[in-house]
C-alpha cells in the first residue's frame, strides 16, 4: 500500500493515516517481537506510535511502564524526529499502583490516581524517562478524572458521580505548563464525551491554552456511539478522531464465529477482558458484516478497516497486532475504497444492530 499522512485536528503533526497500537508489547509480545515489529510498521509508512503508562493491556502491576520501556529501547536507536509518539497518563482510579509505578525506586503502595497537577506532571516525568526521549509529541488523559461509564456497557448513572473532580481548569493549566517546558507537542483526550470535550475547550480558550487536538474513543461497525452528537462538537472544536478497537478486539475478524476460543487469541487469552465485545449481539452483528464482506469479495476486517479509513472525521486508525502477517493483513485494507453501495449496506445492518458493543441500559 502507499500510505496517506494528514494533519491530526489543529496540530501540525502529520501522522500516517495508521496508528501502531502497542498495547501487547511487554505481554503477548516480548521485546524482540516488539522490534520487529515496530521496525516493519515503519518500513511500511506508518510515522504514529501510541502507548500509554498503563500498558501493556490487561493492566497489572507487575506488567505497567513495560510497554513505554521496550519502545525507549527501540527509539533510542532511530531518528527521533522520523516517529510521532502518543502516550498517556491515567485518570481518576482508586488504590492504583501507577502513581507509585511512577516513582523511582518503583513503590508498591496502593495510591488515588487522579489528573491533578502533582500527578499529571509525575507521569510525564516517568513516561519520558521509560521512553528515554525529551518529549512526547501527543499526551493524552486516559480516561476523564470526573465519573464517565466508558470501561463498561450501561448509561450515565447519577449515583456514581462524585463531587470532587480535579477541575477542568487545574487540567488544562497543567498541560499548559508542560506545553511551555517542551515536554510535550500536543495534547488530547480518550474516552471522553461531548460534555468533557465543551468544558475543556472552554477552559482553554479562557486561559490561554492549547485546545485539545485529538479524541481516542472506541469506533468500529459496532459502535458508532462517536456520531451520535461527539461528532459536531470535534468538527467545530476541529479535533481527530483516533479509534481504539476498530476491530471490535479482534471480533471482527470473524475468527470467533467458527471458533469461539481460537488458540492464542486475546479473548482467550484474557476472556474477561472488555468482554462485552463479544456478547452475542456482536457475534450476530460480525456474521451480518461478514456476509456483506464476503458479496464484495473481502474480508470482514478489510470491510471493517476500510470503513474506518472512509470516514472523514478520523486522523488515524489505531492498530495493533501481535505478529508481522497480521499487521500486513490489516494495513491491505487500507487500499480498498468503498462505494456507495457498500456503505449503504454497511448503514442499513447498523440501524438493525446498532451498536452491539455498547449495550445502553442502566445496570
Amino acid at each position: 500500500m502507499t500510505m496517506k499522512y494528514k494533519n491530526l485536528g489543529s496540530s501540525n503533526l502529520n501522522v500516517s493515516q495508521v496508528c501502531l497500537g502497542t498495547m501487547t508489547f511487554g505481554e503477548q509480545n516480548n521485546e524482540e517481537e516488539s522490534f520487529a515489529i515496530m521496525d516493519f510498521a515503519v518500513s511500511k509508512g506508518i510515522n504514529f506510535f501510541d502507548t500509554a503508562e498503563a500498558y501493556p493491556s490487561p493492566i497489572r502491576s507487575e506488567t505497567a511502564g513495560r510497554t513505554e520501556e521496550i519502545i525507549g529501547s527501540w527509539l533510542v536507536n532511530k531518528p527521533r524526529e522520523k516517529i510521532i509518539l502518543a502516550t498517556k497518563v491515567v485518570g481518576y482510579q482508586l488504590n492504583s499502583h501507577l502513581p507509585g509505578n511512577r516513582k523511582v525506586p518503583r513503590s508498591t503502595e496502593p495510591q488515588l490516581a487522579r489528573l491533578d497537577r502533582a500527578n499529571i506532571e509525575e507521569a510525564i516525568e516517568a513516561s519520558l524517562r521509560r521512553l528515554r526521549t525529551d518529549y512526547v509529541d501527543l499526551y493524552q488523559f486516559h480516561w476523564p478524572d470526573r465519573y464517565v461509564p466508558f470501561f463498561h456497557t450501561g448509561a450515565f448513572d447519577i449515583s456514581k458521580v462524585r463531587k470532587d473532580m480535579i477541575s477542568f481548569d487545574e487540567q488544562v493549566l497543567t498541560i499548559k505548563r508542560l506545553i511551555d517546558a517542551g515536554k510535550i507537542r500536543y495534547w488530547g483526550v480518550c474516552n471522553e464525551t461531548t460534555y468533557g470535550i465543551c468544558r475543556l475547550v472552554e477552559a482553554c480558550d479562557r486561559l490561554g491554552v492549547p485546545r485539545p487536538v485529538s479524541i481516542q474513543n472506541s469506533y468500529s461497525l459496532v459502535n458508532r456511539r462517536f456520531e451520535a452528537d461527539l461528532i459536531e462538537a470535534c468538527y467545530y472544536y476541529n479535533i481527530h478522531l483516533l479509534p481504539w478497537s476498530p476491530l471490535s478486539r479482534g471480533a471482527l475478524t470473524g475468527k470467533y464465529l467458527e471458533n469461539p476460543q481460537p488458540e492464542g487469541a486475546r479473548h482467550t487469552l484474557f476472556p474477561d477482558h472488555m468482554s462485552q465485545y463479544f456478547s452475542d449481539r456482536v457475534m450476530e452483528a460480525t456474521k451480518t458484516y461478514s456476509d456483506i464482506a464476503k458479496r464484495h469479495q473481502m474480508k470482514v476486517s478489510h470491510l471493517a478497516l476500510a470503513f474506518c479509513k472512509s470516514r472523514w472525521f478520523i486522523g488515524s486508525t489505531i492498530v495493533g497486532s501481535t505478529k508481522i502477517p497480521q499487521l500486513q493483513d490489516n494495513l491491505d485494507a487500507f487500499d480498498i475504497d468503498l462505494n456507495e453501495n457498500i456503505i449503504k449496506e454497511i448503514n442499513d445492518a447498523y440501524l438493525k444492530h446498532g451498536d452491539a458493543a455498547q449495550p445502553f441500559y442502566l445496570e
